[in-house]
């Protein structure tokens, strides 16, 4: 069972079968981690307001900017990372991740939910009042509609309800759906940031053209429940987020969101400093490290579910060999490297998932640093393999240093490396295209949710959609299946952790750091609020302007 997810980047999971009667549910973590992880986090983020307490002004404009287009603002297409700024802002599902980096889910447009026993059924209450940006009122039927739009549509995010059975309406406020056979992730793709949105029927089924579900109407415009609607969608220039006043929950504290695409980090510091964007994400370490104490500005960081990664490529010498891989992992000296390249908003990974995810203890990678083994090996390779290729994903800014750290470890090992950067367009079709593929591949990435499979399936399983390099162990592939299917936490998390350990022996996938999410920031902005698994949006609704 290869499930097919998405384009970049989670936490401790668990199948919580009964809702409070506010309608949560909390996960319960094994994990210190990322509890630890967002009290480290707690006083950046309190500098630009996320706990304080203190009343501001509402913000007319704010202002940011993405890297890179984000694709399509459809919630059932998109699956990119940054443009999730957009879809959160203009969509909602049933449910949530509460802010702060825990792993614990609320419900959003479902008041409460339940679970039965075997994992098969969930009903969840809806929330009445709620109207779509239309002006037409969300209730079961349009629930029903919006994971049928899913289905029909039928790209990456559609995985996520590939084992549905049936959709129930049996009142307007009340949603049934009933699965083929247990998915233990099932609650956190409900409420993770690629999980099904709320659409409205009446502007779909008004806008489809040719039975396309509405996907061109869709391309410029939003369909939603969310705070904000899409007033420009202009691709390669910026995008426009403006406040819908039927929104049902608290009314938005900022009135427009502009989003420029300004593709250099360096441009984006200097309109940072301009007074033309308000906040800037994921920027290179050495202009983190010089806004720290910068007049006027807050260097905050946030929990997230980001791990870097190196991947392996075992279908080219010399690293078809596991002996080789094995070896050049015990040559990358993690402690030193990722303290040089990321400073303090990573830290060395140890776990084969991201931290947090699984209990700490389990799914080690961890392995003592010795170059003699790779230099002996390397010695006895014919000349041919000792040519490499060390290709590193534009998704991060720091990855590039890195790249050229990694490289400087095998040339002292005899090897001869050439690094170059790989556009993401080609980099999500390596799998298609083997024969350009890199030796090696870094990149630094997040899972679908907070659940462990949404990392090792997508990542680490053979057919897995994001295993550029297709490595993988078989077993684990097993073990995987097994833990998706089991609705007892331990039992899950025991599944994961030896698939896990299998991937770790196979060295084909060496972990490096877990990366926070890191925002330079205006100073006086105040309100900003994060979820760990989606650690390029801020929540902006609450945004609000202290002053100075």
């Amino acid at each position: 069972m290869i499930r097919r997810p998405r384009l970049l980047l989670a936490a401790l999971a668990s199948l919580a079968l009964t809702a409070t009667a506010c309608g949560s549910s909390s996960k319960p973590s094994t994990s210190e981690d990322i509890t630890a992880t967002t009290a480290a986090a707690g006083a950046a983020s309190t500098a630009v307001g996320a706990a304080s307490t203190a009343p501001g002004r509402p913000v007319d404009t704010l202002r940011t900017a993405f890297y890179n287009d984000m694709q399509v603002p459809d919630p059932d297409i998109f699956y990119e990372v940054e443009g999730n700024q957009v879809i959160m802002s203009t969509y909602e599902g049933l449910l949530r991740y509460k802010l702060g980096g825990t792993t614990a889910i609320e419900g959003l447009l479902a008041e409460s939910y339940t679970a039965s026993p075997d994992g098969l059924t969930y009903t969840f209450k809806l929330r009445s009042g709620v109207k779509f940006v239309d002006g037409t009122a969300f209730d079961s039927a349009a629930a029903k509609f919006s994971f049928e739009r899913r289905l029909k549509v039928n790209n990456a995010p559609a995985y996520m309800l590939a084992d549905l059975d049936t959709l129930e309406t049996p009142d307007p406020l009340t949603f049934v759906v009933k699965l083929k056979k247990p998915v233990a992730a099932f609650l956190d793709y409900m409420a993770c940031p690629y999980g099904p949105k709320m659409v409205s029927p009446a502007l779909i089924n008004a806008n489809d053209k040719d039975g396309d579900a509405g996907q061109d109407w869709i391309r410029t415009h939003s369909a939603g429940t969310g705070p904000f609607e899409i007033s420009e969608f202009t691709l390669g220039q910026r995008y426009v987020l403006r406040a819908m006043p039927s929104y049902w929950g608290t009314k938005p504290s900022v009135s427009t969101v502009e989003i420029n695409i300004v593709p250099d980090a360096s441009t984006q510091t200097l309109q940072l400093e301009g007074g033309d964007l308000d906040f800037v994400h994921a920027p290179p370490l050495a202009t983190i490290e010089s806004f720290k104490g910068k007049a006027g500005f807050e260097v905050a960081t946030f929990p997230a579910f980001q791990k870097t990664q190196l991947k392996i490529n075992p279908n080219k010498a010399p690293f078809t060999d596991k002996a080789i891989r094995q070896a050049l992992r015990q040559a990358i000296d993690r402690d030193k490297m990722i303290p040089e390249v990321f400073g303090d908003i990573a830290k060395v990974s140890t776990q084969m998932l991201p931290s947090g995810m699984l209990p700490e203890g389990s799914a080690k990678d961890a392995y003592k640093y010795d170059p003699a083994p790779l230099k002996a090996l390397v010695d006895k390779l014919p000349a041919d393999q000792k040519n490499l290729e060390l290709g590193y994903a534009q998704f991060n800014v720091n990855d590039a240093r890195l790249a050229e750290s990694v490289s400087a470890v095998l040339k002292d090992s005899g090897l001869n490396v050439t690094v170059k950067p790989i556009p993401t367009a080609v980099v999500f079709d390596l799998r298609n295209t083997p024969d350009v593929a890199p030796n090696m591949l870094l990149e630094t990435a997040n899972p679908d949710a907070s659940h462990p499979d949404t990392w090792a399936r997508i990542f680490y399983s053979t057919g897995g959609f994001l295993n550029y390099l297709k490595g993988g162990v078989a077993s684990a592939d097993a073990e995987m299946d097994l833990g998706l299917e089991s609705i007892d936490v331990p039992t899950m998390q025991g599944h994961y952790a030896k698939a896990a350990d299998l991937l770790a022996e196979d060295a084909t996938f060496i972990t490096m750091a877990d990366v926070k999410a890191v925002y330079l920031v205006r100073k006086g902005l105040q309100g900003f609020g994060s979820t760990a698994a989606s650690p390029l949006s801020l929540n902006v609704a609450s945004v609000t302007d202290g002053g100075d």
